[in-house]
């Protein structure tokens, strides 16, 4: 049993529509109420592959949220992050002024 169905929402028309045109999948071919099920699966994935996306950048950034201290692992992954970028920024820097 789907346990969507407790918290739907109601989806216009028109945000049907301009999923169907973003995602490429057909979802005016779907029931109506499935229709509702397919946005709005497509929301949750868009969301999710955003906080991967974010997680790439800052992997002290799921503990942050939680509440929770990050792991030495993650904060010293940071450090070396924002490191490189500072060396890389500074190389770009001094290829603009040569």
């Amino acid at each position: 049993m789907d346990n969507t169905d407790n918290n739907q929402r109601n989806i216009s028309q028109s945000d049907i529509d301009d999923a169907t045109q973003h995602s490429g999948k057909n979802l005016k071919g779907y029931r109506p109420e499935d229709q509702i099920n397919a946005v709005n699966q497509m929301r949750m994935e868009e969301a999710q592959k955003g906080q991967a996306e974010a997680t790439k950048r800052d992997p002290t950034l799921p503990a942050t949220l939680h509440g929770n201290q990050p792991h030495p692992g993650a904060r010293v992954d940071k450090e070396l992050r924002d490191d490189d970028e500072a060396t890389v920024r500074k190389k770009d820097q001094r290829k603009v002024v040569a």
